[in-house]
């Protein structure tokens, strides 16, 4: 007897109504959320986010394995990927909202002095700091793909300056935007919030570090919900201490959780968040995941195929 096709869902953090809806949108087929229950020979698709290393080593017969989000360093990092399948990520309506609502949030408390606030009220000092509008403020975006774009976007429409950064040459309408390692300073020099939004890839991890906040203009904030592992945690620690960097607002982490009785956790100019900027939502996401799998089953190009090499 034929078994059916399998499709694996392999994630411990990821939403868990994502095996329902697939089972709903593919009732042919079985949706395993576990290894032992996953015939190698008859799974065509495996959908994993932050999956134990080694796991796909036997499944050669995948014709595509689809990152559960925007972040690809964790999957390009496993040796043991099946040779020859592809790798999407999710490139996520409901993710891109909630990432930039979470940048405007910040944006916005950041502007307004909120963090300063925070720190008079803990002390009952009663310190009036005068509203200014946004267009006072310029943001600056590191990595000015579709997610930052999305960000610039909003920041924009609410009144805020924006420029962007990325790592080579781009246009991108009415957003000046600066690129490669000649350009960093200068974009720099222009932000008084930088934001980063950069993936995890040899060329970026330990960006920011001494000579990247010294560059920044005194006074800068810092929001980071690109990658933990870009920031030279010691380094920024430094600049905050220093006060050349006046808060800095962090998402994600070299380690997660975040180890009880790091620094961050206490320091009165960080504001700590556990990685939930964004997520990828099922309800928005499914319709792409459906899709890139019936283009996989048809030889048809893939939708936001992840370059291993480059790491994104």
């Amino acid at each position: 007897m034929l078994q059916p096709p399998t499709i694996l869902f392999l994630s411990d953090t990821s939403n868990r109504s994502w095996p329902s809806a697939l089972a709903e949108v593919f009732p042919g087929y079985q949706i395993a959320t576990q290894l032992e229950s996953a015939d190698p020979a008859n799974t065509i698709a495996a959908l994993v986010w932050k999956h134990p290393y080694g796991a796909l080593r036997h499944f050669n017969r995948l014709r595509l394995i689809v990152n559960l989000g925007a972040g690809v360093d964790h999957i390009v990092g496993d040796p043991d990927l099946p040779a020859g399948v592809p790798i999407v990520r999710l490139v996520d309506p409901g993710l891109t909202d909630r990432m930039s609502e979470y940048v405007l949030m910040h944006c916005l408390s950041l502007h307004r002095k909120l963090p300063e606030a925070r720190i008079a009220q803990s002390e009952c000092r009663w310190n009036f700091m005068a509203p200014t509008p946004p267009d006072t403020t310029c943001v600056g975006i590191l990595g000015f793909g579709k997610l930052a774009r999305a960000c610039a976007d909003l920041l924009s429409r609410i009144g805020f300056r924006v420029v962007g950064w990325k790592r080579s040459p781009a246009t991108f309408g009415s957003f000046d935007v600066f690129d490669g390692r000649e350009g960093l300073p200068l974009f720099l020099s222009k932000a008084d919030i930088v934001v980063s939004l950069l993936p995890s890839t040899g060329l970026t991890r330990n960006l920011l570090d001494s000579s990247f906040f010294h560059a920044m203009r005194a006074g800068a904030a810092l929001i980071n919900v690109g990658r933990g592992d870009l920031l030279v945690e010691e380094d920024l620690l430094a600049s905050l201490d220093s006060g050349h960097i006046r808060h800095a607002v962090l998402d994600v982490f070299r380690t997660e959780p975040l180890p009880i009785g790091h620094r961050f956790w206490s320091h009165p100019n960080i504001t700590v968040t556990p990685h939930n900027s964004s997520a990828t939502d099922p309800s928005t996401a499914l319709q792409q995941v459906v899709e890139n799998i019936r283009r996989a089953l048809s030889n048809d190009d893939l939708l936001n195929r992840v370059d291993a090499e480059a790491g994104y």
